[in-house]
């Protein structure tokens, strides 16, 4: 109306009026879909994480939006192809809507990139070719005021919906960065919490540790005391296993929580391994155990307290849960002493092999790997690396073998070493 009233004294001041109110619709419509566009986009964004209650707002200004540009459909100035393509886009919007509000957000964001980006594309297209020839229409119409009516079109063609684009991008932008903000914060709280459970952990475990060594020394001392007889010997055995395996178990506590502070020092040298399987053994031997053992002299280079350490969790995890048959081996392959701990046990269910060496591994309520709160295995394999070895599981023929792989004392180059398996590997 006021290009109309500009133009009023101006050859074909009516038919310039005409048109630019038909601009004046297009340019509105632009505007509306490129708004609608970017709603839409908020909503699935939101829709993904709504710990701060912004989804349910974003998806009232989406449908807002959506309501807004379909009325524009409604427009005498609107041709057929542009009534098409804006149905075609709010149809597409409010699904895409409609998904991020009952909570499927990728199948919203897939649906957005699929349907909606083409849509808007497709009208602005359309809309951008008709502000063209309509702009040519009244530069070919005014015969006075050229200049200031170039400066008034293009003020309304270009310049309003641009500032209104930009403005509703910083504020979008702004609550992003809100968000961020908001995130990290809460990333920083999870981290303080997580390094003060492993603080509350270790402290634990080495407070544990010290009348845990007083009760297996003891028990040691009197399984070994001939007085001791009859059922108060077995009541000793009972008391030596039961503290072998919880002193096992707050070491395994301890030993995870220096290793996620890498604070864990190894005291690496020459190593025999058959007097770390003799140490380790040798209680459970004088306890009745029936453990097959026959690990020759063999040199490795690690450190001998977490050697104990992975024998001693390896050892136990085949008398809990493994068969009544353990043997107990030892050999040097490819520049490697190895040592293995086999049981004619059950096993671990194939689907489950390769959750075998991961933190805290139960079935259910059940553990399925050495001691009760499912750490042995994780944290022997992490031990095993840290010394430059492996650790490596697998079922033959009705058998459970836990290879244990550490380098030999340094004869050769380490690079002349052929590389071993580091995992869990099911043979048939």
């Amino acid at each position: 109306a006021g290009v109309g009233a500009l133009l009023s004294s101006t050859h074909g001041a009516a038919q310039v009026a005409g048109n630019a109110r038909e601009l004046h619709w297009t340019n509105a419509t632009v505007g509306a879909a490129g708004i609608t566009r970017a709603a839409i986009a908020q909503a699935v964004f939101f829709s993904f994480d709504d710990r701060s209650g912004d989804k349910a707002t974003a998806i009232e200004e989406a449908r807002a939006n959506l309501a807004t540009l379909a009325e524009a459909s409604g427009s005498a100035y609107a041709s057929e192809l542009s009534v098409s393509l804006i149905e075609e886009l709010v149809a597409a919007g409010q699904e895409t809507v409609d998904m991020a509000e009952v909570g499927l957000s990728t199948d919203a964001e897939t649906h957005r990139l699929t349907f909606v980006e083409p849509s808007f594309a497709m009208l602005r297209s359309e809309l951008e070719a008709s502000q063209s020839k309509l702009t040519a229409r009244i530069a070919d119409s005014e015969s006075t005021g050229g200049t200031i009516s170039r400066i008034t079109f293009v003020a309304i063609a270009f310049l309003i919906p641009a500032i209104a684009m930009v403005v509703f991008w910083l504020l979008l932008r702004r609550r992003l960065r809100e968000r961020e903000a908001e995130m990290q914060a809460y990333v920083d709280a999870e981290r303080e919490l997580n390094r003060a459970k492993d603080d509350f952990l270790a402290s634990l475990s080495h407070e544990l540790r010290t009348p845990l060594t007083t009760i297996v020394g003891f028990s040691e001392i009197l399984s070994e005391d001939p007085t001791v007889r009859g059922p108060a010997r077995e009541h000793v055995h009972l008391i030596s296993a039961s503290s072998a395996d919880l002193f096992r178990m707050v070491n395994d506590v301890l030993t995870g929580a220096r290793l996620d502070a890498d604070a864990l020092s190894m005291q690496m040298g020459p190593v025999d391994l058959a007097q770390q399987v003799e140490a380790v053994t040798a209680p459970y031997v004088r306890a009745g155990e029936d453990l097959q053992i026959g690990v020759p002299s063999i040199e490795v280079y690690a450190d001998p307290l977490h050697v104990r350490q992975v024998v001693h969790n390896l050892v136990s995890n085949a008398l809990r849960h493994g068969g009544d048959h353990i043997r107990i081996t030892g050999t040097s392959k490819n520049g490697y002493g190895v040592l293995v701990v086999v049981d004619d046990g059950p096993g671990v269910p194939p689907e489950l092999e390769d959750r075998l060496f991961k933190r805290f591994f139960h079935k259910g309520r059940q553990g399925l790997v050495a001691g009760s709160v499912g750490l042995g295995l994780a944290i022997s394999d992490e031990l095993a690396r840290r010394m430059g070895g492996s650790l490596r599981y697998q079922r033959i023929d009705g058998w459970t073998s836990f290879s244990f792989h550490l380098p030999s004392v340094p004869t050769v180059d380490l690079d002349e070493r052929q590389p071993i398996f580091a995992g869990t590997q099911h043979t048939d």
